[in-house]
């Protein structure tokens, strides 16, 4: 299990506290300073994903909702200016608190779709995000996930924080 937790700012470890990998899901949580709309409204809008997902050997990401559904979301990923991939996805908003999404990433080697919950609790403020992702074929496969979902969730926290998304 991948497991990524993230503290409040000004706790004295800063942001990650641990890292371990003995299956193939990724479990993540993290406090963000911002109100729980605000962070649902940018993980469940494609072009509001494309500002603070952050893919491993990725240069950049385009994220293109699907005109025939209202649900459905493809990213294509580049690097050395070429498309190198796609995910597609599918997000639900099933509760006020919860969003799904259906992730296939490079369908066309084969890899089979898996699941992302992310529940957020929270007022004032202030929200809690906790994210699992999986389950993944190989351990590759859940390291990259994590990568994937550790910087993204990072820079999710900058944006929805107002801190700005240098990188």
């Amino acid at each position: 299990m991948s497991v990524i937790e993230f503290v409040p700012r000004n706790s004295p470890t800063q942001e990650f506290v641990r890292c371990e990998d003995v299956s193939l899901h990724v479990f993540a949580t993290v406090q963000i300073q911002a109100e729980i709309r605000r962070v649902l409204y940018a993980l469940s809008t494609p072009e509001y994903m494309e500002a603070w997902l952050q893919l491993p050997e990725t240069e950049r990401i385009e994220c293109y909702p699907d005109q025939g559904s209202f649900d459905r979301f493809r990213i294509d990923l580049f690097a050395c200016g070429n498309r190198r991939g796609c995910i597609y996805g599918s997000c639900l908003l099933s509760k006020p608190d919860k969003i799904t999404y259906l992730w296939e990433r490079d369908p066309s080697e084969g890899r089979p779709k898996s699941i992302v919950e992310v529940r957020l609790w929270g007022g004032h403020g202030c929200c809690t995000l906790k994210l699992e992702h999986g389950i993944f074929r190989s351990q590759a496969e859940a390291q990259w996930h994590s990568a994937m979902w550790n910087n993204s969730l990072r820079k999710l926290c900058r944006i929805t924080e107002g801190i700005g998304i240098a990188r």
